[in-house]
């Protein structure tokens, strides 16, 4: 009795170590996981913009090393690429994403996936090539030029035609009366009677003149 007891002791004991606990959370079989990023991300051909993607196995059946991304709803396939084991130092409670340094201009390559709880995660696995290390050349939009419009001709001014004024006969020129000319007046006739005194006073002198001889 008591080498039984003993015997389904050990049996038991066995069975709890060999049985693996219960997986907690929300994490499905295919590692189903919600991402969002509030920026452009560079993942294998394709560069996500700002958003919530699905990230998840795309077989666990049979491979659980190929990551798929989808869009929020499932509808649309983005990218699909081979991962390598990668591990941590420290967990977090939710999937969380680790990035590759890319210069200025360059949007961020992810780099590993870590599930909340795990320290085993996804490195991401990039083809020949990638992830964009350059910063993408912005060429300048061609200079365009609106063409002005001709200005439109300013009409002249129509001419002020006056009416025509007859020009005005001349007058008859006034023929002055043509005779002697006229000798100037003197002030008074005294010097004429002073001289026809003279003229007789030597007419009287020479008469007596011609008596005496």
């Amino acid at each position: 009795m008591f080498r039984l007891s003993g015997l389904a002791v050990v049996m038991a004991a066995l069975i709890a170590v060999m049985t693996p606990a219960p997986v907690t959370g929300a994490e499905t079989y295919d590692k189903l996981a919600y991402l969002s990023f509030n920026g452009p991300v560079q993942v294998p051909g394709v560069t996500l913009s700002a958003g919530t993607y699905r990230f998840r196995l795309t077989n666990p059946n049979t491979s659980r090393n190929v990551l798929q991304v989808l869009s929020n709803d499932g509808a649309i396939v983005y990218a699909m690429f081979h991962t390598i084991p990668d591990v941590r130092t420290s967990l977090t409670d939710e999937a969380i994403v680790t990035f590759r340094e890319t210069p200025v201009g360059v949007p961020p390559a992810m780099r590993s996936l870590f599930y909340g709880g795990e320290y085993r995660g996804y490195e991401v696995v990039y083809p020949k090539g990638e992830p964009t290390m350059i910063a993408p050349v912005v060429t300048q939009p061609a200079i365009t030029y609106t063409p002005i419009p001709p200005a439109e001709p300013i009409a002249a001014p129509e001419p002020v035609i006056e009416p025509a004024v007859e020009p005005l006969a001349p007058e008859p020129a006034v023929a002055e009366p043509v005779g002697a000319p006229e000798l100037p007046r003197t002030a008074s006739p005294l010097p004429f009677f002073a001289i026809g005194g003279l003229l007789s006073l030597l007419t009287g002198v020479v008469a007596l003149r011609r008596t005496r001889t």
